[in-house]
């Protein structure tokens, strides 16, 4: 249930998470399910790995930061 509001947080084109405001609000949306659903940075981070499948590491890397920080875990 949470993980499609994460896979939309991300820009379709730039796969930044949350770098544009529509983006920004789904990752909002993905916050409340992920706290309502007790969601570990593990389970996260897996997902968030899926989603950028075929990015570089360096991206990948800075939007787990961005994620990280987001959901201040």
């Amino acid at each position: 249930m949470w993980k499609r509001p994460l896979k939309q947080a991300f820009g379709i084109v730039d796969k930044r998470f949350a770098g544009h405001p529509s983006d920004k609000e789904r990752a909002r949306e993905a916050r409340k399910l992920i706290n309502s659903a007790g969601v570990s940075w593990e389970e996260i981070e897996e997902e968030i790995g899926r989603i950028l499948q075929g990015c570089t590491a360096e991206h990948l890397q800075a939007q787990l930061a961005a994620a990280r920080k987001f959901f201040k875990l």
